[in-house]
């Protein structure tokens, strides 16, 4: 407390600005409080979306893992069946291989077609931005 003249007690006053300081700080409570809960909530969602990433990308795998485990049988069956039935076997698989060499070139004539149907421009063709075409 500081003396007056006159020797009496005064309440000390406070420096100039205290007011605005101490409001600053409840703003900056209140700020530093809502840009935690975003982060919290960004966090949380961050998690979430990994969390479901990875179940995809399990089903992903048991699903590979299944068509592997499929493929082994099936080689598996065809080794036993080449071993006992030699002709049927080579039948088999010249069908197989006539079938996906028949199914390649169906493929290839659908791209051709569609090719020549929607031709897709190359850079010769296109028009230059703000050019006009001379005729």
């Amino acid at each position: 407390m500081q003396q007056t003249p006159s020797g009496v007690a005064s309440t000390p006053v406070p420096p100039a600005g205290v007011e605005k300081v101490a409001e600053r700080l409840v703003e900056m409570r209140s700020v530093a409080e809502r840009r935690g809960h975003s982060m919290d909530k960004r966090d949380r969602d961050d998690v979430g979306r990994a969390t479901r990433k990875a179940g995809e990308f399990r089903e992903y795998a048991a699903s590979h893992r299944r068509q592997a485990a499929d493929a082994r049988t099936e080689k598996t069956l065809r080794a036993t069946i080449a071993a006992k039935f030699p002709e049927l076997y080579d039948r088999e698989a010249t069908a197989r291989r006539a079938h996906q060499q028949a199914q390649q070139a169906k493929q290839a004539a659908q791209h051709q077609s569609a090719t020549a149907v929607h031709p897709q421009p190359d850079q010769s063709t296109l028009p230059l931005h703000g050019v006009r075409p001379t005729r």
